[in-house]
């Protein structure tokens, strides 16, 4: 079976290190050790080649497990800086490669993680004590509440729509309010956030949390102030300390020689691949076959020349080899999957 390096993580550090038969296995747990380049390493083992989208969702996820694990444990005694899951490449030697073309910005990214640490923060209601709440409080909600309640039999279904209503409007500006106030009150103790997704109706903040790690203790101790302030009605969870996944997740890109001569080929290029080039022959075919100005056909024909393009200029401006940092967008993400 042909073999590749797994990538867990990069961290500082001149010596070899190891870490324990703990990582991704073929059977048995693999040895985690360090490729080092100058004063930075990688965190690799020997791995099976695999292609985690063609593998089972069970595969994936023990892996994924195992993934994370791995970090964690390194954590306990570097900086690390996660790499993105899956990552496996041919050799040690190509491990190198990247380490040395990627130098700068992963020493940058170590310097800036130096001591910080990720906290993901789940808030969430229970939707009847958020409303009985709400009824205890607004008076206006109240009163339009009693008066139905006093008409009995002879509400009308209008009048059973429009208290809905109100009281959904009523639920959504409370989620807000309580939402807002929580990121404020974390905001002291806290250097950057990112939102994502909220699951559920009763989910209020699903966020991450970067901070320094001599701050934890404060933002447990913020959350408790929140947890009286809001009369015990929301219910926190909160997963870490982390590796910053949510804000510093490493990405390996490599442009293979099979993928740069289809994409000439799509545009084509035959002759020497220059940026001028590039940009000329793009324009003129983008001018073609845009979609507000041809066929369905066209417009087809126009996303395989966009594809083949942003290839080439990645290629063109970065070489074959690519180091990237990859961060959450803070308005719109994956959703994680969180359970409640």
């Amino acid at each position: 079976m042909r073999e590749g390096i797994y990538v867990y993580g990069i961290i500082k550090t001149s010596s070899p290190q190891e870490f324990g038969t703990i990582g991704i296995d073929n059977g048995k747990p693999a040895n985690v050790v360090t490729r080092g380049f100058k004063d930075l390493a990688a965190v690799i083992s020997l791995s099976p080649w695999m292609v985690y989208d063609t593998l089972t969702k069970e595969k994936v996820v023990k892996d994924l497990v195992t993934h994370q694990f791995v970090i964690e444990q390194v954590m306990q005694r570097f900086t690390i800086l996660p790499v993105k899951f899956g990552t496996i490449l041919e050799s040690e030697s190509e491990v190198s490669q990247f380490l040395e073309q990627g130098y700068t910005l992963l020493s940058q990214q170590l310097d800036k993680m130096e001591g910080k640490i990720e906290l993901d923060l789940v808030a969430w209601c229970e939707i009847p004590t958020i409303l009985a709440t709400l009824s205890r409080r607004d008076s206006q909600l109240q009163a339009m509440q009693q008066e139905l309640a006093q008409k009995g039999e002879q509400v009308t279904t209008e009048e059973k729509a429009r208290l809905g209503q109100c009281i959904q409007q009523a639920l959504q500006a409370e989620k807000a309010r309580v939402h807002a106030l929580i990121l404020q009150t974390l905001k002291p103790v806290t250097e950057d956030v990112r939102l994502h997704d909220q699951l559920s109706d009763k989910m209020i903040l699903n966020a991450a949390f970067l901070l320094e790690k001599k701050n934890e203790q404060s933002f447990s101790a913020l959350l408790d102030t929140l947890d009286q302030q809001l009369e015990k009605n929301i219910n926190f969870r909160v997963v870490g300390p982390l590796p910053p996944y949510n804000f510093s997740t490493i990405l390996f890109k490599k442009i293979d020689q099979e993928s740069i001569e289809k994409a000439k080929k799509t545009l084509g290029i035959t002759g020497e691949l220059t940026e001028h080039t590039l940009r000329e022959t793009y324009h003129q075919l983008a001018k073609a076959y845009h979609p507000d100005t041809s066929s369905e056909e066209n417009t087809d024909r126009f996303q395989l020349v966009h594809a083949a393009y942003r290839i080439l200029k990645d290629f063109v401006e970065n070489g074959p080899i690519q180091v990237e940092v990859f961060q959450w967008r803070k308005d719109t993400q994956e959703a994680q999957k969180v359970r409640l």
